[in-house]
């Protein structure tokens, strides 16, 4: 056997030592290199993920909400009472969280560009000021003590030639009670109109000393806004919209909830108008506003129709 110089065996070991101490080092140094690398790309994807997983939410979101409508409109068809005490009780607590929720969710919405950029091209034509309307509150509806349908009339038509001598724009909004008939048979002859009274104070608070409420028919009321721009009674007719919507209505302070919603049109009335196409456009919105469903709200500029929906 062939003898190892002693000195060969240490030079080795420190050779290989150095080699190994090299390697470490390279492969720290790869290590933190790729670490670095995949952190500072790591927020970009993060972003991403989020940012997909929102949208996927509201998919979910949008898609649970159609399921559920889809399952009540079938349990609504079922003849007779199909749900305890109980579970009504149940079923309300959780459809006024809901509609909370969503309620708020909706107001967080994107400005609309279109709107804020119609916003001062109707401004320009506020030649003058508006007159003050001097409404005729009589005859009056003897339920509601409102001014009736030949009183909303008069009141239509001084509205419009004063839009028309000063060249503003005015709105209507008709806001129809649903299920007018079936309330009556269900509570009695008279809950229609203790009903259509809730819904006239929901309106009173919401819009200005110088507008003015009237029944137009036994289920619609009729709300005038003399001088308003497009987008001033879209936001107004959408302040209404959403307090009929998340109000609780009852035949007395101590009686069940009741559900009662409404149709809504908001119909802006140029100068020129006459009484008889506003009225004949607010009756077509109102049919297409009852065909997307309750609570809905039709915006109609007496050129083209835009649908507000709430959920």
């Amino acid at each position: 056997m062939t003898a190892i110089p002693l000195a060969s065996l240490f030079s080795l070991s420190s050779d290989i030592l150095i080699c190994f101490g090299v390697g470490l080092l390279i492969a720290v140094s790869l290590g933190f290199v790729a670490g670095y690398l995949l952190g500072k790309g790591s927020t970009d994807r993060d972003f991403r993920r989020a940012k997909k997983h929102l949208q996927n939410c509201y998919q979910h979101v949008q898609k649970s909400l159609e399921t559920a409508y889809a399952a009540c409109a079938l349990l609504e068809k079922y003849p007779g009472p199909i749900l305890t005490r109980e579970q009504s009780a149940e079923l309300n607590q959780k459809r006024s969280r809901l509609l909370d929720l969503v309620g708020r969710l909706v107001e967080r919405k994107t400005p609309d560009p279109a709107a804020e950029s119609a916003s001062p091209k109707t401004d320009k034509k506020k030649l003058q000021e508006f007159p003050a309307m001097q409404w005729a509150l009589q005859p009056e509806q003897t339920h509601i003590k409102l001014p009736d349908a030949s009183a909303f009339e008069a009141n239509l038509e001084m509205m419009l030639l004063a839009g028309t001598e000063t060249e503003q724009n005015s709105g209507l909004l008709l806001v129809q009670m649903n299920q007018h008939e079936q309330l009556k048979d269900r509570f009695g002859l008279m809950a229609p109109a203790k009903f259509m009274k809730t819904l006239s104070r929901l309106v009173l608070h919401k819009i200005r000393d110088e507008d003015v409420i009237c029944v137009w028919k036994s289920d619609t009321l009729a709300i005038l806004f003399p001088g308003l721009t497009v987008s001033e009674g879209q936001a107004c007719s959408e302040l209404i919209r959403d307090a009929i919507r998340h109000h609780h209505f009852r035949l007395e302070t101590s009686s069940p909830e009741v559900v009662v919603t409404a149709s809504l049109a908001y119909i802006t009335c140029v100068p020129g108008d006459s009484a008889e196409l506003a009225l004949e456009r607010g009756a077509h919105a109102l049919t297409q506003s009852q065909k997307q469903g309750r609570n809905q709200l039709i915006i109609q500029d007496s050129h083209s129709y835009e649908h507000k929906r709430a959920m």
